[in-house]
């Protein structure tokens, strides 16, 4: 070999090992099943856009990425207006472009190793139902809709399909399709109604809710939608196996079912007022679920035309996402693009700062699983059944009733139908929240798991009347007086509910009566709660709508009511919390290590009129008691990494938290 191609050799070998270094310390871009803190970005295009990509240049994207360091971001490609911000030439894109936005951040994310995903509204298309007026969907009255796309129409096939598989070709890792299930709207055009015609026999067709075989009609729509996502989903994996996708919401509160399609991710962006709230009931619908997730807080508070756009601070965007990572989700943070499709420079600072305050957490939380505590039921039967529209019915009662559960300090999981069945057991307790239909299969089953000792807590006036042999009941009939209260911790509150009045046979017990008056000298004979013992487990019946009420008037004393039953049937729960009302719990484990999270909630996230607010009271000297059968090497506040003092007695492990700012986790080491 000459002198001069040995040179060359050397050179190509140290330019190679000089590659492979660089790349080893590149972070690895990460399938979404495993990312943790990612952006989301939309704009949701109008046509008239004559300048996309104008500003957006790749030093800016790529100082966005280096400061910020998202396992993914999402960009906008498809909004409701149904208008591309790429060149696409499967569907309509913007007026004209200064250059291809797409290309700008699919070079900049592959060169920083970040996962890109797309924003794409699905069932919402403004734009096609525009061009092709038969590809809409018909309402009952027979109009046709401007925003909503037919199940009977060839979109799929024209157009979702053919820009995802065109989104894959420009090395897109996938899309997040928005407008989806919540935007299905029942169809009433003649394919819809013959083919429902023919697969039920039923030739009168419902027209409203309360109408014969509305609840059939509502369950075929739903069948229709669950046809549809299988179909596009399929389609795209069998274009591109790693093209990962999604449909918002699906297999989430609003579509409270087992998940029958090869999504590869469950995804939600939770509502941008009182999103702590928020974030809690939606993590614990998609936790259960068996499919990777994460949820998406919005950066800024909007209500329409009804408040002003306000861009919320760092403390309280990580005040939200604490929620969804105490439940072992991802996290992402949603603002919109400028017009021409650049980002705003000023957000990345804001970005790195939550960034930091989530990474901190990550090791202590993501991909953690409950550990069985308090079941609420999440009545899917009865949500079915009572809904105008196929995925977008009222949860308020299951939500409801999780705020009083956690603001009284106790951990919960939301459970669907599907969740429980041959789980049971696993639970000390379950919450049956407000509702007026179950299975009988069901109910046969939470028959079972009491008669073996398992304990119920049944809310509401409807749901009381299902469990009336459990109850112990001898009749049940709706009271007249609806201006009573309740007494809870030497305290009276009212509850502003229609109440049932019971009597009860032999056996079961009053554990506590309605006043007629904020008096304690007027106590009525109305029953507001009572116990039955069942086999070997019991039964606790409230006679209100507790969790709907407390959802539209927050109370302590309905909090400490509420608590004390769980109490009275759960009295050695794995962990409990004193010192402050301001605290939700939640107790997961990663492999075989226990952790213990600790959210502060204060603040005025909960408050309409409060559009931003940039601090949150710390909470001082919190009690935590742990029931540990032997004491624990150490007990470590995470991620401060302070070991603290362990006070342990007869199986009970007590600490003390001197200070909680926004979110910490009790690491548990055997």
């Amino acid at each position: 070999m000459n002198k001069i191609n040995l040179i060359i050799l050397l050179l190509f070998t140290l330019t190679g090992m000089g590659s492979s270094a660089q790349n080893a310390n590149a972070p690895q871009k990460l399938r979404r099943a495993d990312c943790f803190f990612g952006i989301h970005f939309d704009l949701h295009a109008s046509e008239d856009i004559t300048d996309a990509g104008k500003t957006l240049t790749p030093e800016m994207v790529d100082t966005f990425l280096t400061k910020v360091r998202p396992d993914f971001i999402q960009i906008d490609c498809k909004g409701h207006p149904g208008i591309s911000s790429y060149p696409t030439k499967a569907g309509s894109h913007v007026k004209s472009f200064e250059k291809d936005p797409l290309k700008v951040f699919r070079e900049v994310t592959a060169k920083n190793n970040v996962a890109l995903f797309m924003h794409y509204s699905g069932v919402w298309d403004a734009k096609a139902v525009k061009d092709h007026p038969d590809w809409a969907v018909v309402n009952a009255k027979r109009e046709v809709s401007k925003e909503k796309t037919s199940f009977f129409s060839p979109y799929l096939d024209q157009i979702l399909i053919p820009q995802m598989k065109e989104l894959s070709d420009y090395g897109v890792d996938g899309a997040w399709i928005d407008g989806d299930c919540w935007a299905v709207e029942p169809e009433y055009g003649a394919a819809s109604i013959k083919r429902f015609t023919n697969e039920t026999g039923i030739t009168i067709i419902p027209q409203k809710f309360g109408d014969e075989n509305y609840p059939e009609w509502m369950e075929y729509n739903r069948q229709l939608f669950r046809d549809r996502l299988k179909k596009y989903i399929d389609a795209i994996h069998a274009y591109n196996p790693a093209f990962q996708i999604t449909s918002n919401w699906s297999y989430s509160s609003m579509m409270p079912e087992p998940v029958n399609t090869n999504v590869d991710y469950l995804s939600g962006d939770v509502t941008p007022q009182n999103g702590v709230y928020r974030s809690a009931f939606e993590a614990r619908c998609l936790a259960p679920q068996g499919k990777p997730w994460d949820l998406m807080a919005w950066g800024f508070s909007w209500n329409g035309a009804k408040m002003p756009l306000n861009v919320k601070s760092a403390v309280q965007l990580e005040q939200e996402a604490t929620q969804i990572m105490a439940m072992g989700g991802g996290v992402q943070f949603y603002f919109q693009q400028n017009r021409d499709l650049s980002l705003r420079p000023w957000l990345a600072t804001m970005l790195s700062e939550i960034a930091t305050f989530c990474r901190a957490r990550q090791q202590f939380v993501h991909k953690a699983k409950a550990i069985p505590q308090i079941a609420l039921l999440y009545p899917t039967a009865y949500y079915q059944r009572n809904t105008t529209h196929p995925f977008s019915g009222s949860s308020a009662m299951v939500q409801g009733t999780m705020n009083l559960v956690l603001d009284g300090q106790h951990p919960v999981e939301i459970l669907m139908e599907h969740h429980l069945r041959g789980r049971m057991n696993q639970y000390p307790l379950i919450i049956i929240p407000e509702c007026n239909f179950m299975e009988p299969a069901f109910k046969a089953e939470l028959d079972t798991y009491v008669n073996e000792g398992g304990k119920l807590l049944i809310i509401g006036n409807e749901t009381t009347k299902l469990f009336d042999n459990e109850l112990g009941i001898k009749s049940l009939v709706k009271a007249e007086n609806s201006q009573l209260f309740i007494e809870a911790a030497d305290k009276l509150g009212g509850i502003g509910s229609s109440v049932v009045s019971a009597e009860l046979l032999p056996g079961a017990k009053v554990i506590s009566n309605f006043y007629n008056s904020s008096d304690f000298s007027n106590k009525g004979a109305t029953i507001a709660a009572s116990v039955n013992p069942v086999g070997k487990g019991s039964v606790t019946g409230v006679y209100f709508n507790a969790g709907s009420i407390y959802l539209d008037f927050k109370s302590h004393v309905l909090r400490d009511f509420i608590s004390n039953r769980i109490n009275e049937l759960f009295p050695h729960p794995i962990v409990q919390v004193t010192g402050s009302h301001l605290v939700h719990v939640a107790v997961n484990q990663i492999n075989d290590k226990k952790l213990v999270s600790l959210m502060n909630i204060a603040g005025e996230h909960a408050n309409s009129k409060a559009i931003g607010f940039d601090e949150i009271p710390p909470l001082h000297n919190l009690t935590v008691e742990l029931n540990t059968p032997v004491k624990p090497s150490k007990i470590i506040l995470q991620p401060e990494g302070r070991s603290l003092d362990i006070d342990f007695k007869k199986g009970v492990s007590k600490v003390i938290v001197p200070e909680l700012e926004i979110y910490s986790i009790l690491e548990v080491v055997k």
